[in-house]
């Protein structure tokens, strides 16, 4: 028989150290709904008064309730083994997150609950009084004093449960935001956060779950616009076996030209913008885990989240029995994809970020049209030193009438085209689009429709004068020329 002494770990110490898990208040409720739609909940309510003597956050649901023993068992830290297999629709893992979420914003943390045709039970974390008491894991059986009228909306209920915090010392906007309208900004972040994380909860004319913010119902974020005319979707496709099976399926979004307004493309952008939010999302049980982010996949190396794949957004959906192979951790914030699924997951986001790419680079058009064969494009990039370079095609039908016009000696033409290859401005482009979120402007923007047949009409003389061709020959030469590949109607006319 193994030699063994019983070495718990000091409360107050434990307890303030669970506090640095890296919770934002966003995420730490999320953890609390998480508990909530467990418990089979409709409603959700979460209120917050952040300003008066007794600041206080509350989450109120209608769910099936706790008896004494369940309520004492669920404010046990580590109340349940990772290892046992859960319910299907168990949102929990670990045991820790009503615990360690609470404590990363509170100093106190009661819970109330009450069963149907049942008392309400009630239990209290307070790490100020566990300091206080040599290390030991005094669990208190009554709620604070100032909480009398928090739990008076429980008592005529028929079930339900309410998480309190209270002595609240981390409820904040996160880091990189002005302290100035700061309540203003982190409500902001949790409406938006939790109309993320459960919109497929809060989805459809019956929702399964209703989520309420200080009285203001919470309305969902649909990540991949799938409702609208212009997503491009991939078949979703099964992959794995067993209990680690998963679904996949692409989606490749509108460019802004398609969205509307700069509201609904900001809006469509997400929480920490269009950049941010590409790449995959993953969801256990229909709830968001991760929102972005390329899992560390690549070629060659891993990708990163740039502005060309921004339109590009794939779904992963996981059983809670996957949670091990894909390394779920207590926040639910962070995920990796299990090695036998990397390969498959990498080739299906190279396709998904071609597609958004092309989408980008056509700002909305590209899909909209037949391909053209064979397009003429005045410029084409080459390799000079590893770098790229834009060069002008001298083979170019134009390019090539020109420079045949020209007396042998005469080289005033090829020097600027020269000029102007390489004063090509790289920089300024990128920084517009990149930094300022600007589009370069559709071609022939601001010229009317007069103004784009009569510049028709001078190329097509040029191609039927300088080089020979007969007027319909030269005309479906034009038809290969962006930017006239997209103004067909227009060469009819001529």
């Amino acid at each position: 028989m193994q030699e063994y002494e019983d070495a718990p770990p000091p409360a107050d110490a434990l307890s303030e150290s669970l506090r640095g898990f890296g919770y934002s208040v966003e995420t730490a409720l999320a953890d609390i709904i998480d508990n909530s739609i467990t418990a089979r909940a409709k409603n959700v309510r979460v209120t917050l008064s952040l300003g008066g003597a007794s600041p206080f956050v509350l989450v109120l649901d209608d769910g099936n309730g706790m008896d004494e023993p369940t309520l004492r068992d669920a404010m046990r830290l580590g109340s349940q083994n990772p290892l046992t297999p859960r319910d299907s629709a168990d949102l929990g893992r670990f045991g820790l997150g009503l615990k360690t979420a609470s404590f990363s914003q509170a100093r106190s943390l009661t819970v109330a609950s009450k069963r149907k045709k049942g008392g309400i039970a009630v239990r209290r974390w307070d790490l100020d009084y566990l300091a206080s008491n040599d290390g030991e894991w005094r669990l208190l059986t009554t709620a604070p004093e100032d909480a009398v009228s928090h739990l008076e909306e429980l008592e005529q209920a028929s079930h339900g449960t309410v998480v309190l915090w209270s002595k609240l010392d981390r409820v904040r906007p996160r880091a990189g935001h002005s302290p100035q309208g700061g309540s203003h900004i982190l409500m902001g972040q949790i409406e938006n956060h939790l109309a993320m994380v459960f919109h497929r909860y809060l989805e459809g004319p019956q929702p399964r779950l209703k989520l309420y913010v200080n009285g203001a119902r919470i309305e969902p974020w649909d990540p991949f616009l799938s409702t609208h005319k212009a997503c491009r979707p991939t078949p979703e496709e099964t992959l794995g076996t067993g209990e680690n099976r998963i679904r996949v399926k692409g989606f490749v979004l509108p460019a802004k030209d398609m969205i509307g307004d700069a509201a609904d493309f900001e809006k469509a952008g997400g929480n920490d913008g269009w950049i941010t939010h590409q790449g995959f999302y993953i969801y256990r049980n229909d709830r968001l885990l991760v929102a972005g982010g390329w899992l560390g996949l690549g070629v060659t190396r891993p990708w990163v989240r740039d502005e060309t794949h921004k339109l590009a957004r794939i779904r992963i959906d996981l059983p809670n029995s996957a949670d091990a192979a894909w390394q779920i951790d207590v926040k639910k914030s962070d995920a990796s994809p299990p090695e036998n699924l990397r390969n498959r997951l990498r080739d299906l986001a190279m396709r998904v970020r071609s597609d958004a790419r092309s989408v980008f680079v056509h700002r909305g058009e590209y899909g909209k049209r037949a391909a053209a064969p064979n397009l003429a494009r005045p410029w084409k990039a080459i390799r000079i030193g590893g770098q790229s370079a834009y060069r002008i095609d001298r083979s170019h039908p134009l390019a090539s009438y020109i420079l045949q016009q020209l007396n042998d000696d005469d080289n005033s033409v090829e020097t600027f085209l020269r000029l102007v290859e390489e004063t090509v401005p790289i920089e300024r482009i990128w920084i517009d689009t990149v930094e300022q979120g600007e589009f370069p402007a559709p071609a022939f923007s601001g010229e009317t429709r007069e103004q784009i047949r009569q510049l028709a009409r001078d190329l097509l003389a040029s191609l039927v004068n300088g080089s020979g061709m007969t007027a319909e020959k030269a005309r479906a030469h034009l038809r290969r020329m962006p930017p006239f590949d997209q103004h067909a109607d227009i060469l009819d006319e001529i």
